[in-house]
């Protein structure tokens, strides 16, 4: 018959064996993936180096390193996506990969290539810490006389810091835009980043065909200024807004689709009635006005346009080479 103490003990025992369960389970799944690879690549784990391989496994905190005339793409489950470049250290620090919750990578040096996915984000470097949601943006080490980084933003914005919180000041950086942060000074202000400087950091971390410009959906609208306007300014304003209105229209006609309905009425062998009736639903955000034209006629058209954004090129990076 077993005493209290031994009856404990066992009773320790067997929760610690069923936390040990627990925790080699969770170590079990993986975090991500290797969806591209070329050249060679090796990923750190638990003390061990294996070959990175396509479609292999990703894991809470493995270090992913790419040797020279390499690059890795690796994909996530929260469906963030980072493309690391040549000679590049990658290590996870924090993956949790639910809405709300905060990724956390840290690139030791050289360059990688991001687009967030439903989690936030957060890039930490040795001289700098990015933080971003939603966002397509590059972040590269220099090691040079003064050790530095530099981001630059393609879609979206991106919030940098100094990792030396005592720094204190945050710079935020738009599309379009770059800028630097050395260690123990705050990020200089952003300014445009050159497209020359874009091209060299895309062709260390994507493959030809992977590089290219935003994808634009271009539409026109037209209308004629109302009769009961009560001046010409008015006229104009309100036949310019009309025109908008329909290039939307149309933008949404690409970008998503039309429902059509029809209804028809026959009676003694007769059509007596046709009704044809056309349905745009969607959701639009980030258009622009390229022009505005007044015809001879008197009418007004407006050209609009808009870049296809982070889910379209997501569409293709996450192929691979299949």
């Amino acid at each position: 018959m077993l005493t209290e103490k031994a009856f404990l003990l066992l009773l320790v025992a067997a929760l610690f064996s069923v936390l040990g369960g627990i925790g080699a389970a969770a170590a079990e799944k993986g975090v991500g993936s290797v969806r591209d690879l070329k050249g060679s690549a090796n990923i750190l784990r638990e003390k061990e180096t294996v070959d990175a391989r396509k479609n292999g496994a990703i894991f809470w905190a493995d270090t992913v390193k790419t040797a020279d005339k390499s690059r890795v793409k690796l994909l996530f489950v929260d469906d963030s996506l980072l493309m690391i470049g040549e000679n590049s250290k990658v290590s996870i620090s924090t993956h949790l990969g639910k809405k709300g919750k905060t990724s956390v990578f840290n690139l030791v040096n050289g360059t990688v290539n991001v687009i967030v996915g439903k989690s936030a984000l957060e890039i930490h470097t040795p001289t700098s810490v990015s933080a971003a949601r939603g966002t397509s943006f590059v972040v590269w080490v220099e090691n040079g006389e003064t050790q530095k980084t530099g981001v630059a933003v393609a879609e979206g914005r991106v919030d940098i810091r100094n990792s030396d919180e005592a720094v204190g000041q945050q710079v935020l950086v738009p599309a379009g835009k770059m800028t630097y942060i050395e260690k123990g000074k705050a990020p200089v202000p952003a300014v445009v980043a050159p497209p020359e400087v874009i091209q060299v950091l895309y062709r260390k971390t994507l493959a030809q065909d992977e590089i290219w410009g935003p994808v634009i959906l271009r539409a026109k609208g037209s209308a004629i200024p109302p009769p009961g306007a009560t001046s010409q300014a008015q006229a104009r304003l309100m036949a310019l807004r009309a025109a908008k209105i329909e290039a939307l229209r149309n933008l949404l006609e690409q970008a998503y689709s039309v429902t059509v309905v029809s209804d028809s009425t026959v009676r003694d062998f007769a059509l007596k009635q046709d009704t044809i009736r056309a349905r745009v639903d969607g959701f639009i955000k980030g258009a622009w006005v390229s022009e505005e034209r007044l015809l001879a006629d008197g009418s007004y058209e407006v050209d609009m346009e808009i870049g296809l954004g982070i889910g379209f090129r997501r569409m293709f990076l996450e192929q691979g080479n299949r």
